[in-house]
């Protein structure tokens, strides 16, 4: 499940600011904002469909399922992409993985409560996680992120080989439980149903999925790849309190919220703003330095230790 635990102190957090003021999210206006939107979509999605995957065919499971389901979209995602060029897959994970430090990084202070008896992993580790997969499939790429606070040398000796059982396992899951040569693919098993949205920011959530038919695409996907027992549905909601997602095994379905996409533009703007300590490391800033605005970044250090 995808629930934003830290929903409400992001939202305060960010009422103070007049970008959050205002009734129109300018970040939804930018194709940063947009890209950082649509990758924590597919991810969402793809971790959902991992449970979905994991009930339907009664999978064993060694460990928490709800890491196994992150390593299952990880792995899709960046395996998808493979003849794509790295600045076309990179910053699209690193998305993912910087929507987790940012949930993370918005918790009010020490006084909080962290869930340590909770199914999922503390937000921080689903993180790191996610950076050691990135690195384990781009290691040639991503040397500079060794000992770094996104991936210290300790983890990073581990990532290749955490890449590779987890890319094993989908590869596992797809020889035996996808479409064998010659059977009939039946294509329309993954239907996609939109409710109708509340006007306003669910509107223009609403018409984003449309425009980029980023749940079409996977339905599809997942449709042609995997002889499912049966019809599965993906729905987009209108959701009165938290904004979430969520496999629901009784009625078959994948729920997500409007306003969970309203959320992750509002962390992708917090992002921007806070994004000093990631335009430090090299590899962020070589992959996502024009989406975190690294140079005016730059600019603004050089103001703060100019010599007068």
């Amino acid at each position: 499940m995808r629930i934003s635990v830290f929903y409400s102190v992001l939202v305060i957090f960010l009422s103070h600011t007049a970008l959050a003021e205002s009734q129109k999210n300018p970040m939804a206006e930018t194709e940063a904002g947009r890209f950082f939107v649509l990758a924590n979509v597919e991810f969402t999605l793809l971790h959902e469909f991992g449970h979905l995957l994991i009930e339907e065919f009664k999978l064993p499971v060694f460990g928490m399922e709800e890491d196994a389901a992150d390593r299952i979209a990880i792995i899709v995602m960046m395996r998808t992409r493979q003849h794509e060029s790295a600045k076309e897959v990179i910053p699209w994970v690193f998305a993912v993985a910087g929507g987790w430090y940012t949930e993370w990084e918005l918790k009010s202070g020490p006084e909080d409560t962290v869930d340590y008896w909770d199914n999922h992993d503390l937000e921080i580790q689903r993180f790191h996680n996610i950076v050691c997969l990135i690195y384990g499939g781009n290691s040639e790429l991503l040397h500079d992120l060794i000992d770094t606070e996104m991936l210290p040398f300790e983890r990073a000796m581990v990532c290749e080989e955490e890449y590779q059982q987890a890319l094993h396992s989908v590869e596992w899951l797809q020889a035996n439980y996808g479409y064998k040569e010659g059977e009939t693919i039946k294509a329309d098993t993954v239907k996609v149903i939109y409710e109708e949205p509340i006007e306003g920011k669910n509107q223009a959530m609403f018409e984003l999925l449309q425009a980029s038919q980023v749940a079409e695409k996977l339905a599809a996907r997942l449709s042609s790849r995997f002889h499912l027992p049966r019809p599965i549905s993906i729905e987009f909601d209108n959701c009165v309190s938290n904004p979430e997602a969520y496999w629901h095994a009784p009625t078959g379905s994948v729920t997500v919220c409007y306003e969970l996409l309203e959320h992750f533009f509002k962390m992708a703007e917090y992002r921007q703003q806070h994004s000093r300590r990631a335009c430090g490391i090299p590899s962020l800033r070589r992959y996502m330095g024009e989406r975190l605005r690294c140079a005016e970044v730059a600019g603004e250090v050089g103001k703060e230790t100019a010599v007068p």
